[in-house]
């Protein structure tokens, strides 16, 4: 089996703005991502109230597989675009995959 090699990246920030940034990566021709609700500790505090369990579903992280172009446009977009007014952090590294037609973008 041949490994193609690709980015990943994964944006973390706050679930209020998930609906927008799916909508705005889906509109870069991204075609599939993973979502996951976290919970943690960054420059802003910890999320949600006194405890962990009050944080939870108020962060999210997408993980998105693409090639390195559109890599680099989802991040810039998503700081320009986004984390003026939102928390927010993200970051791209280096992955080898089985089947590149999978993660290849529309456009």
């Amino acid at each position: 089996m041949e490994f193609c090699k690709m980015k990943m990246v994964v944006i973390i920030t706050e679930a209020s703005i998930l609906d927008n940034i799916i909508k705005a990566i889906t509109d870069l021709g991204v075609n599939g991502y993973t979502v996951s609700a976290v919970t943690g500790k960054g420059e802003r505090g910890i999320r949600g109230g006194s405890g962990m369990l009050d944080s939870l579903f108020k962060n999210v992280k997408i993980a998105i597989i693409t090639d390195e172009s559109t890599a680099k446009k989802i991040m810039i977009m998503v700081k320009d675009d986004f984390f003026e007014n939102h928390a927010g952090i993200t970051y791209a590294k280096d992955v080898e995959v089985d089947c590149r037609e999978r993660f290849t973008s529309n456009k």
